[in-house]
């Protein structure tokens, strides 16, 4: 039974090459492993776009309890680790906020800092603090956020909302 087998394996009428079926299933395969890595490559930018319009969310909500707790607040931006937080001027000393959503640090996500601007002024060091006080002024806010070959700026002026646009 071995030689039967062997003599058809290596007879001269076998042909090389694969058949129809094999190729269908190594395309299918393929169109597979694409199809997941594509949203896999936007969902990075989904996220850096997520991260973005969170933090003025939150901005704009610091923004209003500094003028209904009549208190001043500060947005501290760790450039280092890629997050931020909220703080409130108690006595001659800020602490953090245990109020949520504002509570903690929150994640820039997976976009590099490229540039951030308070007051006009380009801000090089790790940690960065922005004022707002309850008389509705603030301190001005450039935030520009890279991810891939997009750009994401969150901006707010000395007074007013903070806002997110794509540059």
């Amino acid at each position: 039974m071995a030689q039967s087998s062997s003599k058809y394996l290596f007879s001269k009428n076998a042909k090389a090459g694969f058949t129809l079926l094999e190729l269908l299933v190594v395309i299918v395969i393929i169109a597979v492993m694409v199809s997941m890595l594509v949203p896999s490559l936007r969902s990075s930018n989904r996220h850096v776009i997520y991260a973005a319009e969170r933090m003025v969310l939150l901005i704009n909500m610091a923004q209003q309890e500094t003028i209904l707790t009549s208190k001043v607040w500060q947005l501290v931006l760790d450039s280092n680790e890629h997050h931020y937080r909220f703080q409130q001027l108690a006595g001659m000393e800020f602490e953090e906020i245990n109020r949520k959503p504002l509570a903690g640090a929150h994640q820039i996500g997976l976009a590099e800092v490229n540039k951030l601007e308070i007051n006009g002024q380009p801000i090089t060091s790790e940690i960065a603090e922005v004022y707002l006080f309850p008389t509705g002024e603030q301190d001005s806010l450039r935030l520009v956020l890279k991810s891939g070959a997009n750009e994401y700026q969150i901006a707010m002026g000395p007074v007013g909302p903070a806002w997110m646009e794509k540059l």
